[in-house]
Order: structure tokens, then C-alpha cells, then sequence
């Protein structure tokens, strides 16, 4: 089980490893067939979920991949309590393809989850230092994109434009590279 000593440093670790896995619960739930409006539901949901049972999360050698083992878990189970509620719905998928689709992402992420992120690492380096500033700002920042086009001289619109097309040339970056390593067999 979690023990930490003090309850605010157990409260404080909780936010920490959700917050570092919210989006892969959210790529996981996703990846079960909801839209991304079903997502924001279930992840909520989920949340909760993990932290009424906080205190019976049991910490192994990695607290990181244990948290987010334990979310998928709990977020399995919460997407077949959705899926329940919704089967009246022609567009729900049954149970059966909902755990296959689960667990090929578990698999695919445990093959290839590594290789984006060192892909990713790669290109954010190639990228113009002006155009790497303005991602990292964008997106590891605290500030609005109003407030980040105003630094800049730009207008909302523009700096939504610019970032769009960076976004695009890290994505075909990053897909030639995933394409190069898994045509080498790595």
C-alpha cells in the first residue's frame, strides 16, 4: 500500500503520477473505442476512482509504471461501466473487441511507446531554436496562447497557425524516423 508520512506529501504524489499519465489513461480509454467527449467522462471518472482507493495503491520497484498500470486497470473497468450504460447504442463495441483493443495497446505501447518519445527527442533538436521556443512555451508553459501571441507580436490565430504547422513537421519527423528504426528491425 502507498505510506507516506505525511498526508499533504500523499496528496501531492497522487496529482504528481496522475498528471504524468493522465494522457496515456486518456491514448489507453481512447483506444477502447469512445469519442473523445465519452473520454473526458470516463477519465473523470477514473480519477475519482484512483483517488478514493489512493491508499491502497501498492508501490513495486516503479512507482511511475505501477501508477499507471493501476490506472488502466481501474480505467478498464470504468469504460465497460460506460459501455453498459450506452449499449443501447449501435456504435458501442462489445466487451470482447473492447479487451482485445486494450490490450494491443498495452502491447504496442510497451514496444513502442520508447521509440516515439526518442523520436520525439530527436526532432524537437532539429527543429529552429525559434520554432522549438515557441513549443516549449506552448505547451510546458503556464500562460494562455493569447498571452504567448501577445510576447510575440502575433495574433492568436497566427501563433494557432504557426504552431500547427511545427506540430506538422514534428509529426513527419517523427514518422520517418519510427519508419527508419522499425525498417532496421529495432
Amino acid at each position: 500500500m502507498m505510506n507516506l508520512s505525511d498526508n499533504s506529501d500523499s496528496e501531492e504524489r497522487f496529482v504528481q503520477l496522475f498528471a504524468r499519465n493522465e494522457r496515456q489513461l486518456r491514448i489507453f480509454v481512447r483506444s477502447m473505442g469512445l469519442d473523445w467527449t465519452a473520454v473526458d467522462d470516463v477519465i473523470q471518472t477514473v480519477s475519482l476512482v484512483m483517488w478514493r482507493k489512493w491508499d491502497e495503491f501498492e508501490v513495486g520497484e516503479d512507482p511511475e509504471v505501477d501508477f499507471l498500470k493501476w490506472g488502466r486497470v481501474i480505467a478498464r473497468f470504468e469504460v465497460l461501466k460506460f459501455r453498459r450504460k450506452m449499449a443501447r447504442d449501435r456504435h458501442v463495441f462489445d466487451e470482447d473487441l473492447m479487451k482485445k483493443l486494450a490490450e494491443a495497446t498495452e502491447a504496442s505501447d510497451a514496444n513502442g511507446n520508447d521509440h516515439y518519445r526518442e523520436a520525439l527527442a530527436e526532432c524537437l533538436k532539429k527543429l529552429p531554436e525559434k520554432s522549438n521556443a515557441m513549443i516549449s512555451a506552448a505547451y510546458q508553459g503556464d500562460r494562455t496562447i493569447r498571452e504567448l501571441a501577445g510576447d510575440i507580436g502575433k495574433s492568436a490565430t497566427a501563433l494557432y497557425k504557426v504552431l500547427d504547422r511545427i506540430r506538422k513537421s514534428l509529426q513527419s519527423c517523427i514518422e520517418a524516423r519510427i519508419s527508419a528504426t522499425e525498417g532496421r528491425g529495432a
